[in-house]
């Protein structure tokens, strides 16, 4: 089952950060960082994921989820994890599987230009070789995964075992255990199979984007 390992969320509440913070041993006493990982296979119900968000869906998600914040600590924030995306235009850059949920794609944040501007954004990162991204229709119906948004650390130099990450109000879990990667792993797999295919969901971000 998940373990808790991390401290209250605070820079990355409604992000998708699957790390450690710096200097924290993760499994087995490996540090573990996003950066370290190869790919991210990524289930996401109510956000657009952090590392495809545009700075001002980013400042809206923040303002939105930590009213008491000052300006200042929101653009931090936002600078942030805008930096976290460099990770996808490094020489090797991280590989992406993104399963995202209609409801993320359609819930307002920041108003229909920011989300616009946002969803475009998602369509022209799905067209990178090292981007999939499928959404997932509201008439897919129910599915393993209904519980909550994880991810799936893979990491594949050195070969590591793999890692599942829950971003939660009260901190963040992971889990390295056998029963519990399989079980995500085959929920992934689920979600994978009854999504929209990577044509198709383009073909729903282009739509989207017209009726915003």
């Amino acid at each position: 089952m998940p373990s808790a390992r991390g401290e209250p969320v605070e820079d990355h509440i409604g992000d998708d950060r699957p790390v450690l913070p710096a200097g924290r041993a993760g499994p087995e006493g490996r540090p573990v960082s996003e950066a370290e990982a190869q790919t991210l296979l990524t289930y996401s119900a109510i956000l657009i994921p952090g590392l495809l968000q545009t700075e001002d869906y980013a400042r809206a998600v923040i303002r939105g989820m930590l009213p008491e914040l000052s300006s200042e600590e929101v653009e931090r924030r936002v600078i942030a994890r805008m930096d976290r995306q460099a990770a996808l235009s490094k020489e090797n850059p991280l590989r992406l599987w993104l399963v995202v949920d209609e409801a993320a794609l359609r819930r307002q944040i920041g108003g229909p230009q920011v989300m616009r501007t946002q969803i475009k954004h998602l369509l022209e990162s799905s067209e990178r070789p090292e981007i999939t991204l499928q959404v997932l229709p509201f008439e897919a119906g129910p599915h393993p995964a209904m519980l909550g948004e994880f991810i799936i650390l893979k990491f594949e130099d050195p070969p590591a075992p793999d890692i599942v990450y829950i971003d939660g109000l009260a901190g963040d879990l992971f889990a390295d255990d056998d029963s519990s990667i399989k079980r995500y792993a085959t929920a992934f797999e689920y979600l994978r199979a009854i999504a929209s295919s990577p044509s198709a969901s383009r073909e729903v971000l282009s739509s989207l984007i017209r009726n915003i």
